[in-house]
């Protein structure tokens, strides 16, 4: 196992208890606890993601959102996050000590955040939560797509987002309509994705996460970062705020055994020409496990 993968890294599942819509994660890319918003309990999304973990053969428990039930699950998550009894359950209890920080809210879960219609909502009373506990260093974070950034009806959610000490953290896996099509498999246009971007990055700072993957056997080609490069190279040209990148792999088992995680050495190749290419936007990089099962399958 990598030296920064602790058995909790690599168990995101998206329930907890008896819950239905929170559910807590140890997450590297928030260096930390977040607590999890599953806004999309009926798993359906409007991306088809290759690497996605989302196990929708098995049916959904349950199609509905009761904001009052997602607030008491919330509520309970963060008395056992902050009171440490979380950390005596298993995987919790591999996280160390400095992992065991409650970093973050994310609106993140078995589909897109945003499609569900209360979105808004859930945000108003997940930051109304929030302060009334006094976690005001605590993040909200969106966890996005980017297919609905400039939906009348979100832009309200991303506004109570912003004034609660909240992150966009977008999605972008291409550089060009073809890739984007092999990897993401949405009918929704890659430009309208990339003008999301480009017309919220001007008005929020954004957050980019890329997946970068072995897919049948090919990771992406020079030529796709290059494009990959210059679209977040627009998005800055517009005047567009990014305040970092977050490239990473495939960490856990896929529904899609030919979806593999990059070797170290492929996904620092990749990361070196970011940093050439994008030097004033702050790059992370985590790197996958060190082993991967030959015949991978997806555990249901």
């Amino acid at each position: 196992m990598s030296e920064d993968l602790v058995k909790a890294h690599l168990d995101h599942k998206r329930m907890w208890a008896d819950f239905d819509y929170c559910y807590p994660v140890i997450s590297r890319r928030s260096k930390g606890v977040s607590l999890g918003v599953n806004l999309n309990p009926d798993k359906v999304c409007n991306f088809n993601c290759v690497y996605c973990e989302v196990d929708r053969a098995t049916p959904a428990k349950r199609k509905d959102i009761d904001l009052d039930q997602l607030e008491r699950e919330m509520a309970a998550l963060l008395d056992l996050t902050l009171d440490g009894t979380l950390f005596r359950v298993a995987p919790f209890d591999s996280a160390r000590p400095e992992q065991r920080r409650l970093n973050d809210i994310a609106f993140s879960g078995d589909g897109e955040p945003t499609t569900a219609p209360e979105f808004a909502d859930a945000v108003d009373r997940i930051a109304k939560l929030k302060w009334a506990r006094g976690l005001h260093e605590v993040k909200l974070v969106l966890i996005t797509d980017s297919s609905r950034l400039q939906a009348r009806e979100v832009i309200q959610g991303l506004d109570t987002l912003q004034a609660n000490n909240g992150e966009i953290w977008a999605k972008l896996d291409a550089g060009t309509e073809t890739y984007y099509k092999t990897v993401n498999r949405s009918a929704i246009p890659f430009q309208k994705i990339l003008d999301n971007l480009e017309i919220t990055a001007r008005l929020r700072p954004l957050l980019i996460q890329t997946l970068f993957f072995s897919w049948q056997g090919q990771g992406p080609s020079d030529a796709e970062v290059d494009a990959y490069l210059g679209r977040l190279r627009h998005i800055l040209s517009w005047g567009g705020k990014l305040t970092g990148i977050q490239l990473y792999t495939i960490a856990r088992p896929t529904p899609e055994p030919e979806a593999r995680p990059l070797k170290a050495a492929e996904l620092d190749a990749i990361a070196e020409k970011i940093r050439v290419g994008l030097p004033e936007v702050p790059l992370e990089v985590f790197h996958g496990p060190e082993a991967w099962p030959e015949a991978n399958q997806h555990e249901v």
